[in-house]
């Protein structure tokens, strides 16, 4: 004759199964929500392969399977194969059981279950009856999910227009190159109205509910909240702070490679030369943290095409005989110029001139004409600027 066989069990101590026994098998099984697990919890929080019991001798050892969310006694993770003790409270996800050692015959079982519980009969947490066996203590219904945090929210939100934010920075650099606060602040109000929105339709679904079973519980595993002030607060930082911050380095970057940098105008007058039919005018002369920016017309009323090339041709002299290069490709100039025609232009120069000088010449060393008529060259000389000491920042 057989000796008595040992059937512990577990006792679903929340949500609307709460009382429901589920029979320990014999040997190893797997719990997890797939439908092959021995003992199977369809619940929120549960993963696919959560964790192994053996059950040998009337000892139950639990031991974890790498879960998303971990298996927990009595509030302390499961680290190692743990074993359990009659009373213990167990969590996996969202399910919280009780153990509960039992020795029974060999014909019966507590509760009318078959070995292996819920998956004996095929059904998912969520799927089976109230148990009416004694010893479950019932609890609050169990919530289908908990609702997201604010700060989770906030934090969502504040990341998803940061980046839109950094797209927008770099796109108005790379296709209009206009100034930093001009298309700075546009962002940045909408990121303080999708703020706003968050926060006001999170407190219109009624704010963060407290979890399910933590006012009647001591054992279940703390949950750690992060008071709204700080969340706030680290949301303003990271956007305030990194927003500027991404701002200044794809402004610099950008400036630079482009040599569209914001800089101080010290042109004193318009100045302008004529030629032999071309005329240039001076339009404005600006220093920038690397470049000198020279803005000029040029009108052609000869009748053949010229061009005005900027490689080696194009020069700045200052009033102390230095001479400086254009660099064509941080300069916004087109050289060709047709008969009677005006292009319009910016051309960078590789330096700064002097903060105290005050006068500059502009160079075309050579004018490349398609014709008969034209010049030869042009010097726009003596161009009047403003001490950069002198000039409003």
């Amino acid at each position: 004759m057989n000796g008595p066989v040992y059937r512990n069990e577990f006792v679903v101590v929340n949500g609307d199964a709460a009382g429901t026994r589920i029979v320990i098998p014999h040997g190893k099984a797997t719990i997890g929500s797939e439908e092959g697990s021995r003992i199977r919890l369809d619940a929120p929080g549960v993963s696919r392969r959560h964790a192994e019991v053996t059950s040998l001798d009337g000892r139950t050892i639990l031991a974890d399977r790498a879960s998303r969310n971990g298996s927990w006694v009595n509030g302390r993770p499961v680290t190692s194969p743990t074993e359990l003790a009659g009373g213990d409270l167990v969590q996996f996800g969202e399910v919280r059981l009780r153990f509960l050692p039992r020795n029974t015959d060999g014909g019966s079982k507590p509760g009318g279950q078959s070995p292996g519980g819920l998956a004996s009969r095929g059904q998912g947490f969520g799927g089976y009856p109230k148990g009416s066996a004694t010893g479950g203590q019932k609890t609050a219904p169990l919530a289908a999910r908990p609702k997201e945090s604010l700060g989770t929210a906030l934090l969502f939100a504040a990341g998803i227009n940061l980046v839109g934010l950094f797209g927008n920075t770099l796109t108005a650099f790379l296709t209009e190159l206009t100034p930093t606060w001009t298309w700075f602040v546009t962002p940045v109000i909408a990121l303080a109205v999708a703020l706003v929105t968050e926060t006001l339709g999170h407190y219109r679904k009624g704010g963060s509910p407290q979890p399910p079973g933590r006012q009647d519980d001591p054992h279940r595993p703390p949950v750690r909240r992060r008071p709204l002030a700080v969340t706030l607060l680290a949301t303003l930082l990271l956007l305030g702070g990194g927003g500027w911050l991404v701002t200044a380095v794809v402004s610099n970057a950008v400036g630079y490679s482009s040599g569209n940098e914001n800089g101080v105008q010290r042109l004193e007058s318009q100045v302008v030369r004529e030629v032999q039919g071309v005329k240039v005018t001076v339009l404005g002369v600006q220093s920038t943290p690397h470049f000198t920016r020279v803005e000029i017309r040029v009108n052609n009323g000869t009748s053949s095409p010229i061009s005005l090339n900027l490689f080696h041709n194009a020069t700045l002299t200052g009033p102390d005989g230095t001479t400086f290069d254009a660099d064509p490709s941080r300069s916004s100039w087109q050289p060709e110029i047709p008969p009677g025609g005006v292009r319009k232009g910016t051309i960078n120069f590789e330096s700064q001139l002097p903060e105290s000088a005050t006068t500059v010449s502009l160079n075309f060393v050579h004018v490349f004409v398609m014709g008969f008529d034209g010049p030869k060259s042009i010097t726009v000389p003596d161009i009047p600027l403003k001490p950069l000491a002198a000039s409003p920042s």
